[in-house]
């Protein structure tokens, strides 16, 4: 009589989904910060590795998508020539509160969170720190009916299709990042976005500057010292080990709870 061979289920991996900023990819992110990625390979082994986490005994898994839209020259200021131009999740105007294209960059992601998923967390930098707190808001219980009563009641944008059935997440990580204050966008911030979210920032950032990085700050709960992390860099990820090892002592405590 024939055997039948179990398939080996493979051993659950600490997924984090990556978000590039503007004018990236998702492989020039992952070039760009060299040393967060290595301290959460560090951090989070795979077993039979010490240190290994027991929920994720297949190590940390970070994936890095690339956006939406395909950028020209003309589509950023600082261009460099003969440099790559590169993608964003959305087109960047000069109304701060609009983001045309925005619904397309979330089909994306969401598409991809359900099926690669699950994702533990999600760390994105600039236009991707954004839409961390879209993604983080989004995942909250109850959130979607709220979006259904903004939309009635003032026009609000739907609910995104492709983030329904995605799992929750236990961590997100917003670095320069902003909130949409266009009343369209109402649902993502009103009531506040309670989900473990930690903003980092730069004290020298000339994009996301600190009016601008705050707006996101002040649409999520907890206490300044619990939810911000302030470097004295400027529009970059910190990679040194004073901020990776806090990034991954605020991982690590959500992974706990």
């Amino acid at each position: 009589m024939a055997t039948v061979a179990m398939d080996e289920v493979s051993p659950a991996k600490l997924k984090i989904l990556m978000i590039h900023g503007y004018t990236e990819t998702g492989e020039s992110f992952r070039a760009d910060i060299p040393g967060l990625e290595a301290a959460l390979q560090k951090s989070f082994p795979a077993a039979p590795t010490p240190g290994f986490h027991p929920a994720y005994p297949g190590g940390a898994e970070l994936v890095y998508p690339t956006g939406t839209w395909r950028l020209k020259p003309t589509d950023w200021a600082r261009y460099i020539p003969g440099t790559d131009p590169g993608y964003g999740w959305f087109y960047k105007v000069t109304d701060d509160d609009e983001f045309p294209g925005l619904l397309d960059g979330l089909q994306r992601l969401g598409d991809l969170m359900r099926t690669q998923g699950p994702f533990a967390g999600v760390i994105g930098y600039s236009q991707g720190g954004f839409l961390t707190g879209l993604i983080a808001s989004m995942l909250e219980p109850g959130r979607e009916e709220i979006f259904e009563k903004v939309a009635i009641e003032s026009g609000g944008i739907p609910f995104p299709a492709s983030f329904k059935g995605v799992e929750p997440i236990k961590f997100a990580i917003s670095c320069c990042g902003f909130a949409g204050l266009s009343p369209r966008y109402k649902a993502f911030y009103s009531p506040k976005i309670s989900a473990p979210l930690l903003h980092v920032n730069g004290r020298l950032d000339d994009i996301v500057y600190d009016k601008r990085s705050r707006t996101l700050i002040d649409a999520t709960t907890g206490t300044e010292e619990e939810k911000v992390l302030i470097h004295p860099g400027g529009h970059t990820v910190p990679t040194t080990k004073l901020y990776t090892d806090a990034m991954i002592m605020f991982i690590r405590g959500k992974l706990a709870e």
